[in-house]
């Protein structure tokens, strides 16, 4: 039984598009949407108050394409997360694809995904892997879930459980995402501690089932004026406002922290294991936030978490990184 009724294939794709200044890129991502196999039944585009050419590249696109699309400008700039939450919003098909500004979509792209999400009626959302290529529109020579180390073995644990690979660190990137717009009630307000897509992520894996295709469905663009993303670690070096491992920590700590009063005020039951366990992400967060200047110190504090660096973190490499800590000390 079709839980959103009627045939899948007829279900409705809305894109959900968030720009910013993007006109380098953005006609090539606009033109690899009108090219899928499966056209979208509109294209939301909203608009953080861009002083490039943008605006005038989407009313260009908005004349010509083979689908509805609704350009909104807002009257004061959101920034991305927030934006991304409007857009979601304001989608009326059964289904929603998020969208950079950046990217190319493969032609299949909306095809493959939607087809996952018909022919599991419990999945509530499903996402893809990519290729990543540079500025130019060239291949880097990878993709994005061997960038984060997301293995076959991995994937077949995220299948399993996904809560279990979330709370160790992100793995959805939200330009790869589809979700079925039921979702969407659980979602918004997308806290400001969180980025879209690490919250949609928890919001599908915790109220249905999150899948995945581990298959490159879109080319992601990485480059140094992206919003957000994969970044290089020379641009990320480069960047005036580079957290510190311990800034890092306290913010995700806030964002487990927001993350646990939702799933609370949803009404879930203090006992419940994965309420524990986020419990338990936070409080290794913070002990992570404080960790010792002192090599010796910080080693002595680490050897008593190393189960929690299992459960909550990526392994050996957290480990290697916490080791290093002094080094960004004053």
């Amino acid at each position: 039984m079709d839980p959103n009724g009627g045939n899948g294939q007829d279900r409705r794709i809305s894109v959900a598009m968030c720009t910013f200044n993007g006109g380098s890129y953005l006609e090539e991502q606009l033109e690899s949407i009108a090219l899928q196999s499966r056209l979208p039944y509109e294209l939301i585009v909203c608009d953080d108050r861009s002083t490039d050419e943008t605006l005038a590249i989407l009313k260009r696109f908005q004349a010509e394409a083979p689908f509805v699309v609704r350009v909104i400008q807002n009257r004061q700039r959101l920034g991305s997360t927030r934006n991304f939450d409007q857009a979601i919003g304001l989608a009326r098909g059964e289904l929603i694809a998020l969208c950079d500004q950046d990217d190319r979509w493969t032609p299949t792209k909306l095809e493959r995904l939607s087809e996952a999400l018909n022919e599991n009626p419990f999945l509530g959302g499903v996402f893809s892997d990519a290729n990543l290529i540079d500025g130019d529109g060239r291949a880097i020579g990878m993709r994005l879930f061997a960038k984060h180390k997301f293995t076959e073995t991995k994937q077949r644990d995220f299948a399993c459980c996904p809560t279990a690979t979330l709370l160790k660190h992100d793995i959805v990137t939200g330009a790869t995402l589809m979700f079925r717009t039921s979702i969407r009630r659980y979602c918004s307000p997308i806290p400001p501690s969180w980025v879209h897509d690490g919250w949609l992520a928890w919001m599908i894996a915790l109220h249905s089932r999150l899948g995945l295709i581990a298959e490159p469905l879109i080319d992601y663009r990485v480059h140094a004026g992206q919003q957000l993303g994969v970044i290089d670690e020379r641009d990320m070096a480069a960047r005036t406002q580079a957290e510190t491992r311990r800034q890092y920590y306290r913010r995700v700590a806030r964002q487990f922290q927001d993350l646990l009063q939702r799933v609370l005020d949803e009404g879930w039951n203090e006992h419940d294991a994965l309420i524990g366990r986020i419990r338990e992400k936070i409080a290794f967060l913070q002990k992570q936030a404080t960790l010792s200047p002192s090599i010796g110190v910080r080693t002595l504090q680490m050897i008593g978490q190393l189960p929690h660096y299992i459960h909550y973190a990526r392994g050996l490499g957290s480990l290697r990184k916490d080791l290093l800590l002094g080094r960004e000390m004053p």
